[in-house]
């Protein structure tokens, strides 16, 4: 499944906020498009209002109409049929001589009425200025705009590492916590409520972490402790019985049975109750650890099942190879490891043990697994069903991996089970 993109709280608030802003800026635009041109459109209105009246009071003195100046045209109507069609109003450009350039101007075509007679009048205004002071406004928004975009970024930017520091150092405390280092986890002083109040939230669930750990570690503690008694008497005393002929020649299956079952559960208490500290991370003295003598010093461990199995062991290793992990958790992944190898290999092909500068493999040879090899790490998951194991030494050597930030992989290839590992980066 494809991870979803993430982003800071900040940003998203940074966008919610610019977005909102950039709404605000367009509206704010339009609505004063609208009353500009309300008050140019009123202005005309007015201006052409007294153009007019002055018109008619000019044409009431009995002034000639040719004193008139030439950009006000005038026309005696013979009647008043079409005054229904009128005003007309229209924008226009004309040509400015002193400027060298075209001006907008507004003319209004309308009939007026003077001592009987009706008259068709051309009024012309300029609306040139009107226009470009509309335009300065709505062209003054837009750097305007970008200006308060650019700081609400670069306050996002910058203040906000300051601001949000608290935060910041909050969480890597959550991610650096591990159970049982609760004397480890200090208070970060802030005083922003929100923070101080996730803090205290944080500590209050350490606690509570701290004490379920506690009380769990004690219960299994105390469970693998004490069923160990049991379990010991029960192989003392079926060992009485196996050393008892007469017993044996009658219940030597059952008797066998209770023996290996008793074992069974003893080491099955001890791998889970290593599982749980491994997982709760107990273990915490990692260094570099050469890995050649750890191999050989197991390899010399099993050199006596080897031969009893008629087994053969072929082993290429690197003197520099290396992990950074608790020696006393490299010792528990050779073993499993090399057990595993063990049971399941066949006598007729060799055991390989190798290293490189940044690998190690072990493989055996063997018939194909009886499930699916993504499935071969889970607990009690055994091939076939073997009674030598328990089936969690594979989950233990990948829970030590994944812990450690080694990587562990399988495959099957050429009846071949090889398992491999490295160093995670």
């Amino acid at each position: 499944m494809k991870k979803s993109r993430t982003f800071n709280l900040l940003s998203k608030t940074t966008f919610i906020y610019l977005l909102f802003t950039f709404i605000a800026f367009f509206s704010s635009a339009l609505f004063l498009t609208h009353e500009t041109d309300e008050f140019i459109d009123y202005e005309l209105a007015h201006r052409f209002e007294k153009s007019e009246h002055r018109l008619k009071h000019f044409i009431e003195s009995g002034k000639s109409i040719d004193r008139l100046p030439s950009s006000l045209r005038l026309t005696l109507l013979a009647d008043s049929t079409k005054m229904t069609n009128y005003p007309v109003y229209r924008d226009t450009l004309v040509y400015n001589t002193e400027l060298d350039e075209m001006h907008n101007y507004r003319k209004k075509i309308t009939v007026i009425e003077s001592s009987g007679q009706f008259y068709r009048i051309e009024l012309t205004k300029s609306i040139h200025d009107y226009f470009r002071l509309r335009d300065d406004i709505l062209g003054s928004m837009i750097p305007a705009f970008i200006l308060l975009a650019l700081g609400v970024v670069l306050f996002n930017y910058f203040p906000s590492g300051y601001l949000f520091q608290p935060f910041n150092s909050i969480l890597r405390l959550m991610q650096t916590y591990k159970v049982g280092e609760r004397r480890k986890i200090g208070k970060i002083e802030t005083s922003s409520t929100e923070f101080r109040r996730m803090q205290d939230l944080f500590h209050q669930m350490i606690d509570r972490i701290e004490d379920d750990y506690q009380n769990l570690k004690e219960y299994t503690e105390n469970m693998a402790h004490e069923i160990q008694t049991p379990l010991t008497i029960v192989r003392n005393k079926t060992e009485n019985l196996i050393a008892d002929e007469a017993v044996m020649e009658r219940q030597a299956e059952t008797i066998k049975i209770i023996y290996e079952e008793s074992i069974h559960l003893s080491k099955l208490g001890n791998t889970l109750n290593l599982i749980t500290k491994i997982e709760n991370n107990e273990f915490s003295n990692a260094t570099r650890v050469r890995t050649k003598p750890v191999i050989e010093k197991h390899l010399a461990g099993i050199s006596e099942l080897v031969q009893l199995k008629s087994l053969a062991l072929k082993t290429d290793l690197n003197e520099k190879h290396e992990f950074y992990i608790d020696p006393y958790l490299l010792d528990i992944i050779f073993k499993n490891l090399l057990r595993n190898a063990v049971i399941y290999g066949t006598n007729d092909s060799p055991i390989r043990i190798e290293t490189t500068s940044d690998r190690l493999a072990i493989s055996n040879y063997g018939p194909p697994l009886n499930f699916p090899a993504e499935k071969i790490f889970q607990r009690f998951r055994r091939n076939h069903q073997s009674k030598m194991s328990l089936g969690l030494g594979l989950a233990l050597v990948q829970k030590i991996c994944v812990l450690n930030n080694l990587r562990i992989d399988y495959k099957y290839k050429d009846e071949q089970h090889i398992f491999e590992i490295t160093e995670s980066h």
